[in-house]
């Protein structure tokens, strides 16, 4: 399994294209055909899980759709399990976060047929897949109408054919982003919540708070303690 905690990369698993980022993971099994392409120009910097099938075969999504959501539940306990492996854990820890971590893993989002042709289909997917890596680039203030600039089309049509593609509107998912930088800053060691607001675009602090605690069920100075070096037996 392959999370993704900065960054983005588009992946080719058996011909079929997955853009991998921090809201977005994938499961690859053994004999998979696999190619890597980096159209975001950050560096990725990702978690890959070495799962055995006959232990978390159960816990895995299904072969021929190897997309993994990844919500905030699944964020975070993926930050955790970094921080705590950072810490130094033995291995008897390590693999009762990494159940933990799968036991958040949701069901694949399947969107409905749209009776759109393949080549429609593909050329939306490709426009996603480049809006994907601009907000991925940053920065982290830019704003929709340049977007569609940069992807060659008016707002409205990007808005209306991202949600189409991903099942979630542009809004959503660029705070999912920022929230996701936020709390990758916060395991750095950064401090200041007024100085990350200003960096990812939040209008103050109240603003940064309130989206971040939207999206992850915590403000972020309790998970800034979550991603701190734990004393043994206080994760869970």
């Amino acid at each position: 399994m392959l999370l993704v905690r900065s960054g983005g990369f588009l992946a080719r698993v058996n011909g079929r294209e997955e853009f991998s980022d921090p809201v977005t993971g994938f499961v690859l099994r053994q004999g998979d055909e696999v190619a890597f392409a980096h159209p975001a120009d950050t560096r990725d910097i990702s978690t890959r899980l070495d799962l055995g099938q006959d232990v978390y075969g159960d816990l895995l999504p299904p072969a021929q759709n190897p997309v993994v959501p990844v919500t905030a539940a699944l964020d975070l306990a993926h930050r955790r399990l970094v921080s705590a492996c950072r810490a130094g854990i033995d291995r008897f820890e390590v693999a009762e976060r990494v159940h933990h971590l799968l036991t958040t893993v949701p069901t694949p989002h399947t969107l409905a047929r749209t009776g759109r042709r393949a080549a429609t289909v593909q050329a939306h997917r490709r426009l996603v897949d480049h809006t994907r890596a601009v907000l991925i680039d940053g920065p982290p203030t830019v704003s929709l109408e340049e977007l569609g600039r940069q992807a060659g089309c008016s707002p409205f049509h990007l808005s209306r054919v991202f949600h189409q593609v991903t099942g979630q509107t542009l809004n959503h998912y660029r705070n999912q982003l920022r929230v996701r930088a936020v709390a990758e800053d916060l395991a750095d060691g950064h401090s200041s919540l007024r100085t990350l607001a200003t960096t990812y675009g939040f209008a103050d602090q109240a603003h940064l708070t309130r989206v971040f605690r939207q999206h992850t069920g915590h403000v972020p100075s309790a998970v800034r303690a979550m991603l701190r070096p734990a004393s043994q037996g206080e994760w869970i």
